[in-house]
């Protein structure tokens, strides 16, 4: 159905500081329920890509000397278009909603922070350390709103494993693909990880598929819950699934996978009143590379699984030489490896 409350374009005036002949965003399509839903899904990964940039360009700004004199027009500081994207499609019934206000105020409330911060920081060169606590705190809820409201428009489009709650397979190879893609645009480091559950095959064996199933959203939920607002959890099929971790070298990487590793662990599944299964899962990593294919990213990412599994289980692999012929894998094992 046609949403026609939409304000025209030529009634939105342009966003506050930005930069001359910079794009105007589009507002969202009028063409059916399913071409907005994918519209307003479009703006919100744009969103955070562009606050995910921002961030670091602030940051660089607030610690490194030689990041450039203060400007009164460097406009750059704080130019994105998810701003002026809410102003133009704020009527739509898809964007007037609770969780859309409150992720604008976020947003709005983490620019006017960045404001202040940076101005003080022209002024006298030294940080605030609680305005950057505060910047830091919005930026963080700005994301974890970003994220549910994402996953909100994909249970709509189906994009949702009905199991665990986790992104489907079949949106995965698009979102990787766009993952790389900025990845290499950008060159900021992103690694993508498999999480495979030790022995879930005698799971099923012995306390049959429903003792499975409750296995699967425990952990399902443990990864979402324990990832970073900007990564992304797939169901990548049977008791397996993919992480993407934008922003994050493999040291990085092994820090946030490692974590997960011992939450897992640390959080046995109680399958019935008498009965509580310890869990335990084995994970490989790879950084996506612009040599490389995502198929043949998530391949050295499975070889590193396969290694962590051949070293004794519940354990982090990471691949250490992604352009290089051979490969190079250094493990972090977990306490009470099984």
């Amino acid at each position: 159905m046609s949403d026609k409350s939409q304000p025209a374009k030529a009634d939105t005036p342009p966003a506050k500081g930005r930069s001359k002949g910079h794009k105007m965003p589009e507002s969202i399509a009028d063409g059916g329920m399913a071409d907005a839903e994918r519209d307003i899904l479009a703006e919100l990964e744009k969103a955070l890509g562009e606050h995910i940039a921002l961030l670091l360009r602030w940051n660089r700004k607030l610690v490194l000397a030689d990041s450039g004199a203060p400007s009164d027009t460097d406009e750059d500081d704080h130019d994105c278009d998810f701003g002026a994207w809410y102003a133009l499609n704020r009527h739509n019934r898809l964007i007037d909603q609770p969780a859309m206000r409150a992720l604008a105020t976020t947003h709005q409330q983490l620019h006017e922070s960045a404001k202040r911060l940076l101005s003080a920081h022209d002024v006298d060169h030294e940080v605030d350390s609680a305005e950057f606590d505060m910047m830091a705190l919005r930026a963080e809820s700005f994301f974890a709103q970003l994220r549910r409201l994402e996953r909100a428009f994909r249970t709509a489009r189906s994009d949702v494993d009905p199991l665990t709650g986790t992104y489907n397979r079949q949106t995965m190879m698009g979102d990787l693909n766009a993952e790389r893609e900025r990845a290499i645009r950008t060159g900021v480091p992103t690694a993508i990880a498999l999480v495979d559950l030790d022995h879930f095959k005698s799971v099923n064996d012995t306390y049959g598929h429903q003792a499975g199933d409750l296995v699967l959203q425990s952990v399902a939920g443990i990864l979402q819950s324990h990832v970073r607002p900007f990564d992304k959890v797939y169901r990548y099929g049977g008791e397996e699934f993919l992480v993407c971790l934008p922003n994050a070298d493999m040291k990085q990487c092994a820090r946030v996978l490692e974590r997960l590793r011992r939450v897992i662990e640390a959080s046995p599944v109680a399958i019935s009143d008498e009965t509580i299964l310890p869990v335990t899962a084995s994970i490989g990593a790879a950084p996506m590379t612009k040599n490389r294919t995502t198929e043949q990213i998530i391949e050295k990412a499975d070889k590193a699984l396969y290694a962590a599994k051949e070293g004794g289980r519940n354990r982090v692999r990471v691949w250490r030489n992604p352009d290089g012929k051979t490969a190079s894998t250094t493990t972090k094992p977990g306490k009470n490896a099984t």
